[in-house]
């Protein structure tokens, strides 16, 4: 299972959103910090600002805050809004002649499930307080 670019990109905007918890950031500084593209970025945010993760202001001095505590953003969550679909397989796409019988679906099923409640055992402090990462964000510099 891969996940998404959104689902990627969604989880570092919250780090970099967290590890700036001082001040407001912008999607240019998070794009050149990230080297991502900007309007890739901007669809991100904005799902996020959705989903209840970022409280976004526009306009010259705008930019984006947490709209939660660290503490309180599960990753699994996160995740789980981001993504389309975590379907790993899909019986009716061909459909499947073993399809009523077959217990394939029920387990990748059960696997899917243990790996969201499993990134929901961390929070954005969570990864935030592993202080290399904290202190990497921080170091980012945006380059023109």
């Amino acid at each position: 299972m891969e996940l998404t670019s959104l689902t990627d990109y969604g989880i570092r905007v919250l780090m970099y959103a967290g590890a700036h918890a001082d001040r407001r950031v912008t999607l240019r500084e998070i794009s050149l910090a990230y080297d991502v593209s900007l309007e890739h970025l901007r669809k991100v945010v904005h799902r996020l600002a959705q989903l209840g993760y970022l409280h976004t202001i526009r306009g010259r001095s705008g930019g984006m805050t947490l709209a939660q505590q660290p503490e309180t953003i599960r990753i699994g969550d996160v995740v789980l809004g981001l993504e389309h679909s975590l379907q790993l397989i899909d019986c009716q796409r061909q459909p499947c002649p073993l399809c009523g019988a077959c217990s394939l679906k029920a387990a990748i099923d059960d696997a899917r499930g243990a790996f969201i409640n499993r990134l929901n055992h961390y929070t954005l402090a969570d990864l935030l307080g592993h202080g290399t990462l904290h202190a990497r964000i921080l170091e980012l510099e945006p380059s023109p």
